[in-house]
């Protein structure tokens, strides 16, 4: 494909999207159904379309600030010029001309829209902050209470590009370098996470799945702040441990590995089809102490009462920790929906009270930057639960860690974070339930 059929292939795909649909699939589609496109193609065409959608309020922004119609294609003659840094002279040859699958040439208005945008830059001092951040305006609060003088810098750095990580299974494999060597002899060039001690980051994203280390069961894909959390829930063996809405079984699988495959791990979770993507997961990586239950919706605790040492809640939320990932996702959160998440969030925390052993912990995930879905949650139990009291995150850090680098815990409670830490955004704390 020449530049301009691939400039072409983004305006058709963005212009075909189906009212809804996430943009990772809208994407997918478009791909499939151009079968044709090499690599090097499907790379442009992805970049540019990931680009879009990157800086979506900013480039609709300046479009209305020269008063042109926000479309598909001018979205994208936007953000070739403003992002790619492209001016009119090296655009117009890719529009039009004797290319058949070029785009139609450039109109004498969008002509005048380049000369408009020449000098100017993707973010402008005069955008209002939510615009420039690429952040809901009315969420904008509720993350600026969690991250205070962070805010804005926390939130600029969600408008990047995560990596992929993977995270080898301790069961079969002790030290990540040999993974990270195997790999790199497969031309995977990836380096050893910062903080997890069970990481690797991948350069660039590639299909990892394809590999036999992962057939083998040496590693699984999992993002850094999702492995450390799993880390600090500080399972081990013997004990009986609840993995509330467990999925796909993500934090199970480091924690059962944690415990040497000794105690008992009851994943719940609602949905038997993301529990049912677990199990080949849990079969591969060798491990048989995870207990798979699926539950209704409003499953109650009388069975479960008391019983457990660890309470896991990797709570349903916003996602806007992982809004680097879903970068579309951040326009689909209205407050009806955190409204509901939030009370979700509520009662599995009672929920969590209940099944919590004397002694025991509960530990409370949410991957959010939102207050809303963090301390206020906490901060409502806490009012309710005198038998609960917030542990000392630094002290479990370094049990199982090994290290002393635990990020800063205001309150007693946990955030990590992409510009910081260069991890998706997840809020956690742990609660210890006092003995009787």
């Amino acid at each position: 494909m020449t530049p301009a059929a691939r400039i072409a292939a983004v305006i058709e795909i963005l212009s075909e999207a189906p009212e809804g649909v996430p943009a990772g699939s809208l994407l997918r589609r478009g791909l499939q159904q151009r079968r044709y496109a090499g690599s090097g193609d499907r790379q442009a065409i992805s970049a540019l379309f990931w680009t879009l959608h990157r800086a979506a309020a900013r480039l609709v922004w300046h479009l209305q600030a020269q008063g042109h119609e926000v479309t598909s294609r001018s979205l994208v003659i936007a953000a070739l010029r403003l992002a790619d840094d492209l001016d009119a002279a090296m655009l117009a040859p890719r529009f039009g001309g004797d290319d058949r699958h070029a785009a139609p040439a450039l109109t004498e208005a969008e002509l005048a829209l380049l000369d408009a945008l020449d000098g100017k830059t993707l973010d402008d001092p005069a955008m209002p902050l939510a615009t420039r951040l690429e952040w809901p305006e009315d969420l904008l609060a509720d993350a600026s209470a969690a991250l205070g003088e962070a805010a804005e810098s926390e939130l600029a750095a969600m408008r990047g590009e995560a990596g992929t990580d993977i995270r080898i299974n301790r069961l079969k494999l002790e030290d990540r370098r040999r993974l990270r060597d195997r790999l790199a002899g497969r031309g995977l060039k990836c380096h050893p996470t910062r903080i997890s001690p069970l990481g690797i980051r991948m350069e660039k994203r590639v299909r990892v799945e394809d590999s036999p280390e992962f057939r083998e069961g040496l590693f699984e894909i999992q993002d850094e702040a999702s492995q450390i959390a799993a880390l600090l829930c500080d399972a081990q063996p013997g004990m009986q441990v609840a993995d509330i809405c467990a999925g796909a079984a993500g934090k199970s699988l480091v924690m059962a590995a944690a415990m040497q495959n000794r105690g008992r791990i009851v994943a719940l979770d609602s949905d038997p089809v993301r529990l049912e993507r677990g199990a080949a997961r849990i079969r591969r990586a060798g491990i048989h102490n995870i207990e798979r239950v699926t539950v209704p919706a409003d499953w109650g605790t009388k069975r479960y009462r008391a019983k457990f040492d660890r309470v896991v809640i990797d709570a349903p939320c916003s996602g806007s920790g992982t809004w680097r990932r879903a970068v579309d996702a951040r326009w689909r959160c209205d407050a009806a929906g955190l409204a509901a998440l939030q009370q979700a969030q509520a009662a599995l925390l009672d929920r969590g009270r209940a099944m919590v052993a004397p002694g025991g912990r509960i530990i409370y995930i949410t991957c959010s930057l939102l207050h809303s879905e963090g301390e206020a949650q906490i901060e409502r139990l806490l009012a309710e639960a005198p038998e609960l009291e917030i542990a000392d995150i630094p002290a479990i850090w370094q049990d199982v860690m090994g290290t002393d680098n635990c990020p800063p815990t205001p309150g007693g409670m946990l955030r990590l974070l992409p510009g910081r830490d260069g991890t998706d955004g997840f809020f956690l704390t742990v609660l210890q339930a006092k003995r009787r």
